[in-house]
């Protein structure tokens, strides 16, 4: 496969529209394609199919090295046809497709390439495009493009990995913030959220491990004026608790005016203060472990009122490693930080899904995208 095809496109407004795509594809269909028995082998031969058939028409002109980045490490989880966004799979028999896809969530609004124009492509952006092949006849029966939005809408959510993610958080990001006037980045709080939050200081009512009243909830902004701006520059002292992650949200329950109590901050709840639904983190690293739960997928943290991995503020202190002085800080609600930085693992890991072969037998003969 040429590899330019590992390189993006120069604006996500290049990308070949779906339907385009469907007239590209079609000529695909009844072509002879002969399985080897190698899952590997096939799936390689197929994504080198899609690509020839690509390289025959207009192509998005390529990214200029130096104004783009690919934000996870090793580029994993971007699709392999990095050009067009494109991810293949071969489809042969049986009652269903195992769908797996490696090294991303993919309905995650989670960032894979970032521009420095601030165009974004996400794991939502990438296409689909299932080869089905008439193992019977040994020819190309169908080419179906679909987006993970519609996989999840028709055949369910994507089963979700069981495994410890972290927030990458690169050192240009880090300098933009230092860099800026009060070296805080933040962003207002959840939609959800900002009917009820209060904007003005009320002490508070309850215990730091309280669940939350969603109209005692201070907003982003109190929090950034009462906490954040008074972050900068202060040095944290790990001595005095049994690390700085706690040193930090005993810092910030002061500011708040929570009574300090150091059996609860051994509690270990989700969020952390979860009276303010608050995780507090300290990052001197490129990655922040957000430990059990992520906001890269929705997940409910506090069932009576609704409320989300999404809708939990995250508060992440910049600090600087020999110092221990805060340099920077994060303020954002979950669903905002997949937007700027991106989510990592150590270990390889895929998510599933499966989509009844109904599917692909109801659109034999035909190149179709998102079919109804």
């Amino acid at each position: 496969m040429n590899k330019d095809f590992k390189i993006p496109p120069k604006s996500v407004k290049m990308l070949t529209q779906p339907e385009t795509l469907v007239k590209y594809f079609s000529k695909l269909i009844g072509q002879p394609f002969i399985l080897t028995g190698k899952t590997r082998t096939d799936g390689s031969n197929i994504r080198k199919l899609i690509a020839s058939t690509l390289e025959d028409q207009l192509l998005p002109e390529l990214a200029i090295l130096g104004q783009f980045e690919i934000v996870p490490p090793k580029a994993k989880g971007v699709p392999k046809i990095t050009r067009e966004f494109i991810d293949t799979y071969i489809v042969t028999s049986g009652t269903s497709y195992n769908l797996q896809v490696w090294n991303r969530i993919p309905a995650a609004e989670t960032l894979l390439i970032k521009y420095d124009s601030g165009e974004s492509l996400k794991c939502t952006d990438v296409r689909f495009v299932f080869v089905r092949i008439d193992t019977g006849k040994n020819k190309i029966a169908s080419v179906l493009i679909l987006t993970p939005e519609y996989i999840e809408q028709k055949f369910g959510k994507f089963g979700k990995p069981t495994i410890k993610h972290q927030l990458l958080i690169s050192g240009k990001v880090r300098k933009e913030i230092y860099e800026s006037d009060d070296k805080i980045l933040s962003f207002p709080d959840s939609k959800k959220l900002s009917y009820y939050i209060r904007h003005d200081y009320e002490p508070p009512k309850s215990g730091m491990v309280e669940e939350p009243d969603i109209k005692h909830l201070f907003s982003i902004a109190l929090l950034k004026k009462m906490v954040a701006e008074k972050l900068i520059g202060f040095k944290l002292d790990a001595a005095a608790t049994k690390n700085r992650g706690q040193a930090l949200e005993k810092k910030v329950l002061e500011l708040l005016g929570y009574e300090v109590n150091e059996k609860a901050l051994l509690y270990g709840a989700f969020p952390d203060i979860r009276n303010q639904l608050l995780e507090v983190k300290v990052q001197d690293s490129p990655t922040v472990d957000l430990g059990k739960f992520s906001p890269e997928k929705e997940e409910i943290v506090i069932e009576d009122s609704g409320l989300t991995t999404f809708d939990v503020r995250y508060l992440i202190a910049l600090t600087n490693p020999k110092t221990e002085i805060i340099e920077g800080i994060i303020l954002s609600p979950g669903e905002k930080l997949g937007e700027l930085f991106s989510y990592v693992s150590d270990e390889s890991y895929k998510c599933q899904r499966a989509i009844p072969m109904t599917l692909f037998e109801s659109n034999y003969g035909k190149a179709i995208f998102n079919p109804d």
